[in-house]
């Protein structure tokens, strides 16, 4: 069959027809173009929101174990949790679950944790283009919370049995908001003491250190900072062997009162020192001084057994002929460090594990 020139022109004409492909060059131009709106707008926000909601976790559980260790309970856990949470991310979001296992009633010296889980909806601009309208975003954080194995405290020891004479015992901190006074001596040279309790930081965990010396001006120094200087924290009292010093002038110990700062907790009887009187160094320990005494003589402690910290506030320094004697009242807190220290006075730290 032969084909006509009207009919060679029309199928020209079709074929040079440019109007049915600048309209789909459009149509995929804007379909590329609602995808680039949901990739910069939506899912970027959503990014950035996330992110929020992740730092705002983070926070939530650091506050809820801060609670936890100040031995504030579980209702101040999970008010804090949800004020901080708040205060981080600005659109709405939700707690969906709260583990704190022991925060009302720990048990041991063992690691504690929380375990904050968030939900948060965020609504899409360009997306329901494309069928999506929401997302949805769920995190969880996960804090740590214990006993603290490292502090700044300044060096100058307390005794765990004059702390025990307090009635205040390593596993029982005292509750929030209860105070329990405490008066500690520090007798000058007493044989089965840790004589004035000064310890040179120096010798830190060196049980071969004795003798040693602390300057006034250092102690001095050490008490006006508030402690040991921040970033060069004292590890792990548990036991931690450490020179003690003989003595220092009053003013040093007077510069104390009214501060709150963190002590090194001696335990005498895992102490050493020597046999006294006597003109040779024979070694005996703080678990020998009955027997000791029983036969006239004692131990003179030159080294500290650390095994603890405890925040004390200093009301009143007295001196009576060489015996020191402060004032104090135990108070709840928490310290720098990582947890996971041995015995319990209620020094705390808080740290974010997940």
């Amino acid at each position: 069959m032969r084909v006509t020139q009207a009919v060679r022109a029309r199928l020209a004409r079709l074929l040079d027809e440019e109007r049915g492909a600048v309209m789909m060059i459009v149509g995929l131009s804007l379909v590329v173009f609602l995808g680039m709106l949901v990739l910069t707008v939506d899912i970027g926000r959503g990014v950035a929101f996330k992110r929020q909601v992740v730092n705002g976790t983070d926070a939530a559980a650091l506050a809820a174990a801060q609670q936890c260790a100040l031995g504030n309970g579980s209702v101040a856990a999970q008010n804090a949790a949800n004020t901080v949470l708040a205060q981080n991310v600005q659109l709405p979001v939700t707690i969906s679950g709260i583990d704190m296992p022991e925060c009302d009633s720990p048990q041991g010296i063992e690691l504690k944790t929380v375990t904050v889980t968030t939900n948060a909806d965020i609504e899409y601009f360009f997306a329901p283009i494309f069928g999506v309208a929401d997302g949805d975003i769920a995190t969880h954080a996960v804090a740590i919370w214990g006993v603290a194995s490292s502090a700044n405290p300044i060096p100058i020891t307390v005794d765990m049995q004059q702390l025990n004479d307090c009635l205040i015992f390593p596993g029982t901190p005292p509750e929030p908001d209860q105070e329990l006074e405490c008066k500690l001596e520090y007798p000058k040279d007493t044989l089965q003491e840790p004589r004035w309790g000064v310890l040179d930081f120096e010798h830190w965990g060196d049980p071969d250190a004795a003798p040693c010396s602390v300057s006034a001006a250092e102690l001095k120094n050490m008490i006006d900072a508030g402690g040991y200087p921040e970033g060069a924290e004292l590890q792990d009292p548990g036991p931690t062997m450490t020179c003690v010093d003989n003595g220092l002038s009053f003013s040093v110990w007077d510069s104390m009162e009214g501060h709150t700062l963190i002590f090194p907790v001696i335990d005498i009887q895992q102490s050493t020192g020597t046999v006294k009187p006597g003109s040779g160094s024979v070694p005996c320990g703080g678990w020998e001084i009955p027997d000791l005494q029983a036969q006239g003589k004692d131990c003179q402690i030159d080294t500290v057994a650390v095994i603890a910290w405890i925040v004390l506030h200093v009301d009143n320094v007295d001196q009576n002929g060489a015996t020191v004697t402060f004032d104090s009242n135990t108070e709840l807190t928490t310290s720098g460090g990582i947890p996971g220290g041995t015995i319990d006075f209620g020094v705390r730290a808080v740290r974010l594990v997940d």
